[in-house]
């Protein structure tokens, strides 16, 4: 059933009011439950007109599926959820509006301001005029198949409010502009994280001179800096990376440059139990959905949805707005600016001094290496991430060896503080990993757990170094290289 451009219309306006309700909830937080009752009302209402839209009954499904969850649970949805539940929701009426305003031409009006303000798509326009307030608004009114825009700045008050289809204040475009461009300057954690591994890796096409790959987790991040090894080196590691991540990275780099002939691997105690993808923290669930899957599409063994559309800076901005307005173009420029700054650059833009240990009394620094290092101690009872680790790290080292790659792991230098902590099984069930791969492919173990030549005060906290250990560290596994 064809629906009248007149019926779209106030559900493209109801759409946007919920789309702008769903992001204040991002930042309150607390009135989720709330929102899923207005929209699956609003849905119920909907279901006649748009039963054969297969976008509104994807959304309709979702919020079906979420009421009756929240029905059965008792208690507290944790946050996990929450973020999964309304990162879902943002993108499915996302698509269902896109779908509606998709079918459609646009006349856009302008009223005391001009187009050469604004990004505008002008392909998705049929017509874009400039008109005065002393014209006869009735003849915008004859167009029964185009949606009708009007941009206005200040007294668009004096004309009727039926003549058009959607009101836009110029000011308020030129605001989500400035928003956009203002949290593309001030990056959150996450989205840093992921534009700085894709600068890393994407660095890689263009420095085919590159020999040297630095990988791991935060111990190779902060701990290795490029300019010391005595190689030409990229350094691809982030923090909380695991090993299923890391081997992802480097793959991906040797795509990028296949002249790499070594790879240096922080390979910690704790790492052959360790997948990020299976964390219920919201922290590295973030790692995952965030970070990772929008670098390399592959979620692991994440069991959530993650849809591509909530991966970008512009679900702040509705949906009618991303479509008449170019503010992807805005952001993929500021993007790219963003990624040429980090792709020679530490990961740190500051130099990291002083020491946790040394700042902070005997019994503190007791109690924050004992937190620290339970952390990690869990991490061996997860049997079955253990031998998927082990399958998965065996093929990459016959991978590495067929290539003739020189592969060398280090376990990294730590605090005595966080020594005392560690559970010795955790030490005894990792060489019972290592030994057997050891004895069948060629790589280097270097252990630097007990290693005295590091001090507290090589230490920006427990288990990571500040620059001054990574500069010995540096020159420890630079001795190592086979060049």
């Amino acid at each position: 059933m064809e629906i009248s451009k007149d019926k779209d219309v106030p559900v493209i306006q109801m759409l946007e009011k919920v789309y702008i309700l769903l992001l204040r909830d991002e930042k309150e937080n607390n009135k989720s439950q709330e929102i899923i009752s207005f929209i699956a009302n609003m849905c119920i209402k909907l279901y006649p007109l748009y039963k054969d839209n297969l976008y509104f009954i994807d959304l309709f499904n979702h919020v079906y599926q979420q009421v009756a969850k929240s029905q059965l649970q008792n208690n507290a949805i944790n946050g996990i959820d929450i973020d999964n539940q309304r990162s879902k929701l943002i993108y499915l009426i996302e698509q269902f509006e896109l779908s509606l305003i998709k079918q459609q031409r646009f006349n856009i009006y302008f009223l005391n301001c001009n187009e050469s303000d604004l990004p505008i798509k002008i392909k998705n326009f049929e017509s874009i005029e400039m008109i005065s307030l002393n014209e006869n608004t009735s003849s915008f009114e004859k167009n029964k198949h185009n949606f009708s825009v009007l941009i206005y700045s200040d007294q668009s008050q004096q004309l009727e409010r039926t003549t058009f289809d959607f009101y836009f204040d110029i000011k308020s475009i030129i605001e989500s502009k400035n928003s956009l461009i203002t949290k593309l300057n001030q990056l959150d954690y996450y989205k840093h994280d992921r534009f700085y591994l894709e600068a890393k890796l994407n660095s890689l096409k263009k420095r085919q001179d590159i020999r040297l790959l630095l990988a791991g987790s935060s111990y190779t991040m902060c701990g290795l800096f490029e300019n010391q090894m005595p190689l030409p080196a990229r350094n691809i590691a982030i923090d909380a990376q695991d090993l299923y991540y890391s081997i992802k990275s480097i793959r991906t780099a040797l795509e990028y440059n296949p002249n790499i002939t070594h790879c240096i691997l922080s390979f910690a105690y704790y790492f052959w139990g360790y997948d990020l993808s299976l964390s219920t923290s919201l922290y590295q669930y973030k790692r995952v959905t965030e970070v990772n899957y929008p670098v390399f599409k592959d979620k692991h063994n994440f069991s959530g949805v993650i849809e591509d559309g909530t991966q970008t800076f512009l679900t702040s901005i509705t949906p009618l707005k991303k479509y008449l307005f170019s503010f992807e173009k805005i952001a993929e420029q500021k993007i790219e600016k963003l990624k040429e700054s980090f792709e020679d650059a530490n990961y740190f833009p500051n130099p990291r001094v002083g020491s946790a240990v040394l700042q902070n009394d005997d019994g503190t620094n007791r109690q924050l290496a004992q937190k620290r290092a339970a952390s990690h101690n869990k991490f061996f009872k997860y049997h079955s991430t253990v031998q998927e680790n082990i399958e998965l790290f065996t093929r990459f080292l016959g991978e590495m060896n067929s290539r003739g790659i020189q592969i060398i792991l280090y376990v990294p230098p730590v605090t005595e503080y966080y020594r005392n902590y560690i559970n010795p099984e955790l030490i005894s069930n990792y060489y019972e990993c290592m030994e057997p791969l050891k004895s069948k492919f060629q790589f280097k173990l270097i252990d630097l757990f007990n290693c005295d030549e590091f001090e507290n005060s090589d230490f920006y906290d427990y288990d990571h170094l500040n620059d001054q250990g990574a500069e010995k560290l540096g020159k420890i596994l630079g001795k190592e290289l086979e060049i």
